[in-house]
Formats: structure tokens, sequence, C-alpha cells
């Protein structure tokens, strides 16, 4: 369990050039796309979770900020080789669904090592259509799994009904 710990930070901590989050802790997702010409961040900034999306090195094409408490926020359920977790924007119609995943690979061997490959997508809906999927440039991804948006929550007096897979107030 130590090994995955270490490796989990090891991974979830690579630098990127285009990271606009204040500190590594705030963020939830960063990559670049398109061969490191656009990138996302999506970050905790207060009680706010923004997303940004546009070239690298230029301001934003898409900026949102939703506060936490209103932002959809499905957290991994605990099962499974993948761990994952998806924060949903919408902006008018649209909706932006940003989903970081590490994938455990196990070996056969009780002594061998977890291998873990991080991914990230954006899925692009509108209406029930998906109008685009972009998946972040291999290497580029920094996924801070378990850690902002849920803790944002939970200090926002909200915790999660797993059975009902929705966010509601601890009292």
């Amino acid at each position: 369990m130590r090994l995955l710990i270490a490796l989990l930070t090891i991974i979830t901590s690579a630098p990127m050039a285009f990271a606009q989050c204040a500190t590594p802790q705030d963020t939830f997702l960063s990559c670049t796309f398109s061969q490191g010409r656009k990138a996302v961040d999506v970050c905790v900034e207060g009680d706010s979770m923004t997303y940004r999306f546009g070239r690298v090195g230029k301001a934003p094409d898409l900026a949102l900020s939703v506060p936490v408490v209103d932002v959809d926020y499905l957290p991994w359920p605990g099962i499974g080789r993948a761990i994952w977790e998806t924060v949903t924007f919408q902006n008018g119609k649209t909706s932006y669904a940003v989903t970081g995943v590490i994938d455990r690979k196990f070996s056969d061997d009780e002594e061998g090592e977890i291998q873990a490959e991080i991914s990230g997508v954006i899925d692009v809906n509108e209406g029930g259509e998906t109008l685009a999927t972009l998946e972040c440039d291999a290497g580029s991804v920094n996924f801070g799994y378990g850690g902002s948006i849920y803790d944002a929550k939970k200090a926002a007096g909200q915790c999660y009904n797993l059975e009902e897979q929705r966010w509601e107030s601890c009292q």
C-alpha cells in the first residue's frame, strides 16, 4: 500500500508548463492536447472550482467558475482497477465532463510492482449528444486524485451519499 501511495504521489505531481492552479494541491486535472498546443486546468480556488481551456501561453478560450457546493463532482467509488474522478461544468446547454484516471496494472507476481498509467479526457456534450472527446497528451497529465474537490466539498458541509451517488448536506 505504501508503494502505491508513493507511486501516486510521484505520478500526480509531475510538472506542467501550462498549470494555472495556485498550487499543485489545488489541481484536479491539468494537461495538454494537440501535441501541447492547447491545455486545460481544473482547479479549486477558495470556495470555487474553475475550468480553463485554450492555447498554451495565451488567455483561455473558455473560463468557467462554479461554487464548490454546486459543482457536479463524481468521486471514485473505491472499486475496480482504475481510479477515476469526474467533474462536470455547465455552460448554457453545453457540458464539459473532465475525468482523471489512474489505471493500475498489477503484476501476476506477488512481489511485482504496480504500474500505473495516468490519463485524462474531456467529453463535450450538448443535449445528450457528444460533440467532442478530447484525450490528454500522454505524459502531460497532472491529476490530483483524492484531494482538492473532495476536501473542499467536505469543508463546505457536504457529504457524498455513495448509495444515491450524490452530494448532500452532512446534517
